[in-house]
C-alpha cells in the first residue's frame, strides 16, 4: 500500500525571517512618513486658508486611508497611486491641499520634501545619475584617446558602466563606436587585451607616474610608494590580464 503523501511538495525555500521583518519595517516606516508629510501639508494649507476645510477630520481620514492601503510596498505615495480610494468630498479637499501646499513644502520643510521626492522618483534619479556618469566617462575617455597623458581605458569603462545602467539606446550606440572597440571591447568581452593595447595603457600610466615621481623630489617616501604602485601595475597587466592575439583586435 502506498503511504506516500499526495500533498504537493513546495520546492521553494521559505524566505528568511529577517527578510520578512525588514520588509514589514520598510512598509511601516513608509506609512508613518506618508502620514507625517500629509499632515504637514494639511497644516500648511490651514495656515494659508484658515477654516476653509475641516483639517482635523481630513487628517484622521487620510491616516485611515494610509493604514488600509494594500499597495504600500510597491507604490510610492498617494499622489502617485492609480487607485483613488478617497471619498469624493475628501478627494476634492486633499487635492486643494496638494495644489496649495505642494509648491510651498520645499520652503517650509526642505529635508522632508527632498526625502519625499527621492522616494517617489528614486528610479528616475538613479537613471539620471548613471547617465551623468556615462557622459563624464565618455568625455574624459575621448580626451584620453587624443592626449597622451590622460588614460582613456578607465574612463571608457566608466562610460560603459554608466550607459549600461541608464539607457539601452545610448549603451547600444556606445558599443558600436570605434572608441569602445579600439580600447575596451577586448577586455570587457574576453577579460584580456592585445599586447599593443597593454603597451598603450602602461605607457600612459608610466608617464603620469613619472611626472609625479619628478615632482616629489623632496618627498622620498612618496617616491617609493609611486615605484611600488607602478610595479604593481606592471605585474597586474602581465599576470592578471590575459594577452590576446593581435588578430582579435577590432579593425
Amino acid at each position: 500500500m502506498n503511504t506516500q503523501s499526495t500533498q504537493p511538495v513546495n520546492k521553494l525555500q521559505p524566505s528568511p525571517a529577517g527578510l520578512d521583518e525588514k520588509k514589514t519595517k520598510k512598509i511601516k516606516d513608509r506609512r508613518a512618513f506618508e502620514k507625517k508629510i500629509v499632515c504637514e501639508m494639511i497644516d500648511l494649507y490651514e495656515k494659508g486658508n484658515p477654516n476653509t476645510i475641516k483639517t482635523e477630520d481630513l487628517k484622521t481620514y487620510a491616516r485611515l486611508r494610509i493604514d488600509k492601503c494594500p499597495f504600500m510596498e510597491s507604490k510610492t505615495f498617494c499622489s502617485a497611486c492609480k487607485v483613488h480610494c478617497y471619498q469624493a468630498q475628501k478627494r476634492d479637499e486633499i487635492r486643494q491641499v496638494m495644489r496649495y501646499s505642494g509648491p510651498r513644502m520645499l520652503l517650509h520643510h526642505p529635508v522632508m520634501t527632498i526625502h519625499h521626492l527621492w522616494i517617489e522618483h528614486h528610479d528616475l534619479f538613479k537613471r539620471m545619475f548613471y547617465l551623468l556618469v556615462g557622459f563624464i566617462g565618455l568625455i574624459l575617455g575621448f580626451i584620453g584617446a587624443v592626449l597622451p597623458l590622460l588614460p582613456a581605458f578607465p574612463f571608457l569603462l566608466l562610460a560603459a558602466f554608466g550607459f549600461g545602467r541608464s539607457s539601452k539606446k545610448l549603451n547600444d550606440w556606445f558599443l558600436q563606436t570605434d572608441l569602445y572597440k579600439n580600447n575596451i571591447k577586448d577586455w570587457r568581452e574576453q577579460r584580456g587585451m592585445t599586447t599593443a593595447a597593454k603597451r598603450r595603457v602602461l605607457i600612459t600610466i608610466s608617464l603620469v607616474m613619472l611626472f609625479g615621481f619628478l615632482m616629489m623630489s623632496k618627498v622620498p617616501w612618496a617616491r617609493w610608494i609611486l615605484v611600488f604602485v607602478w610595479l604593481g601595475h606592471l605585474a597586474y597587466f602581465k599576470y592578471r590580464i590575459k594577452t590576446l592575439p593581435a588578430g582579435s583586435a577590432p579593425q
